[in-house]
């Protein structure tokens, strides 16, 4: 059997259980703060002095930065594996997100690795071509400890077959 690029796959050809771990990514204090300034600037994620006196008791990303880190990390992931796929599909459009949650700080220095599970496929077909996935999305930091996590509804186009 030959080996199948993530988007050179059909929705039947995609296991529930499916892992994949898309990278990680370490935060600098630098970037969290530039990325406060222009996305969410309130003092627990722009100024370290202010930040102290936060319930976070210094710096931390803004959840939004994990979440756009999450974004970055899937798709450079995604790309890699669709090189000399022009076949005209388009699969991986998100079409819904469910419990999205930010559950521990995350501060300079701290290393986030992103990975992704495909946990469901529904059976109902979307307009004549397309299949639903759910998948689980989680981001761990250094420790093992999860940081964030939340569920994604895909579109995988169906084969030819179907």
């Amino acid at each position: 059997m030959k080996n199948l690029f993530l988007r050179d796959r059909w929705f039947e050809d995609i296991p529930v259980g499916e892992f994949h771990v898309f990278g990680a990514h370490t935060f600098s204090e630098l970037e969290l703060v530039e990325f406060a300034k222009k996305y969410d600037p309130r003092p627990q994620f722009t100024d370290p002095i202010l930040a102290r006196q936060s319930h976070w008791q210094g710096l931390v990303a803004t959840p939004w930065h994990l979440t756009a880190m999450w974004m970055r990390k899937m798709v450079d992931y995604m790309e890699t594996y669709a090189q000399g796929v022009n076949d005209g599909r388009r699969n991986g459009a998100g079409v819904a997100i469910r419990e999205l949650e930010w559950l521990e700080a995350v501060r300079p220095g701290h290393t986030i690795t992103y990975t992704y599970e495909i946990t469901q496929k529904h059976a109902r077909v979307i307009r004549g071509k397309w299949g639903l996935i759910t998948s689980r999305n989680e981001a761990f930091n250094q420790y093992g400890t999860r940081v964030m996590s939340f569920e994604i509804d895909i579109l995988a186009e169906r084969g030819p077959s179907s």
